[in-house]
């Protein structure tokens, strides 16, 4: 029996001396508890799975989606467009009157064998070109060429004011009074910028990805940006049926807004449908290629189009 007590006091010992030990092990010279060689801290173990992490979020998402910075991009598409009424101001030798609040629409290429197959008749659908450059992994700057086509309602009601004098048209001469209507029919006034209305110039765009499937095949950018550019129409004017002579000028310029989104596939292809608002100021007109023929207005518009791109990384950053 003694015996028994006394290994049972040896095994107390015993386990209290280890159990010393191991502390002893696990204390530095100040005291402070410190991880044992190859036993790690919670926080240690958080850290390395946030780097882990953050290692594979880099594998899988920046190479084409995030790290967007040095890359280069373009498009091409179709759009089309709607305005709202126009003051238009016609002056030149014998005449300075003004149409207010005339109407207009685009005009979008139709398909016509006949048309394809004589290049002579061709005429250039209504486009956006952009060709642009990531200024960082958020911030792209664009040039654009937004070739829209403005057409004059014909026939349309419309207040007339100024004069017209013989002239410039027996038909047409008369001073116009603006508190009654005057039907306005091809005859009087064709005014298209049909060849057309091309704004030229650059946007400054933010891009966020907000979508991306596990395996980086299909992407979703949301965009948002402004833009500024030059104006310059090719005017086709027939005035008292005369037809001027058009030609490609510079008429003033125009500011935007714009937001859409980009769908990405297989990294580097994209289609980009966009809507966009915009004001034109067109002081500077040229309605038949002479100096003392001219036109201005101001035009608001609305437009939605269409783009289809290839991006490419030229730098590495």
């Amino acid at each position: 029996m003694k015996h028994s007590y006394i290994l049972i006091l040896l095994s107390i010992f015993m386990s209290v001396n280890m159990q010393a030990q191991i502390t002893d092990t696990i204390k530095n010279a100040s005291d402070t508890i410190i991880a044992p060689v190859g036993i790690l801290t919670q926080a240690q173990v958080d850290s390395i799975a946030k780097t882990e992490e953050a290692i594979e979020y880099r594998k899988n998402h920046t190479d084409y989606y995030v790290l967007r910075k040095g890359r280069i991009f373009g498009s091409w598409g179709y759009n089309r467009s709607s305005y709202s009424p126009s003051t238009i101001r016609f002056w030149g030798d014998g005449y300075d009157f003004t149409v207010n609040n005339a109407t207009a629409h685009d005009r979008q290429t139709k398909f016509d064998p006949a048309v394809y197959f004589n290049p002579s008749l061709l005429t250039i659908p209504q486009y956006n070109l952009r060709i642009g450059y990531y200024l960082t992994n958020k911030i792209s700057l664009t040039f654009n060429v937004d070739h829209m086509k403005y057409v004059f309602d014909n026939p349309q009601n419309a207040s007339v004011e100024g004069y017209i004098d013989s002239s410039a048209s027996e038909k047409y001469a008369k001073v116009y009074d603006p508190t009654r209507i005057t039907n306005i029919t091809d005859e009087f006034i064709r005014y298209e910028h049909t060849d057309g209305l091309n704004l030229v110039g650059l946007e400054l765009d933010y891009n966020s990805l907000f979508f991306e499937t596990s395996n980086r095949k299909f992407a979703a950018d949301l965009i948002a940006g402004v833009g500024l550019s030059a104006a310059v129409p090719k005017t086709n004017a027939t005035l008292f049926g005369t037809l001027g002579n058009d030609a490609f000028h510079l008429a003033g310029a125009g500011i935007s807004g714009n937001v859409g989104v980009k769908l990405f596939f297989f990294k580097r292809f994209y289609i980009h449908p966009t809507v966009k608002v915009g004001w034109v100021y067109m002081p500077n007109v040229a309605t038949n290629g002479l100096e003392n023929d001219k036109a201005s207005q101001n035009i608001s518009y609305f437009q939605g189009n269409f783009t289809i791109g290839y991006q490419y990384k030229i730098a590495h950053k």
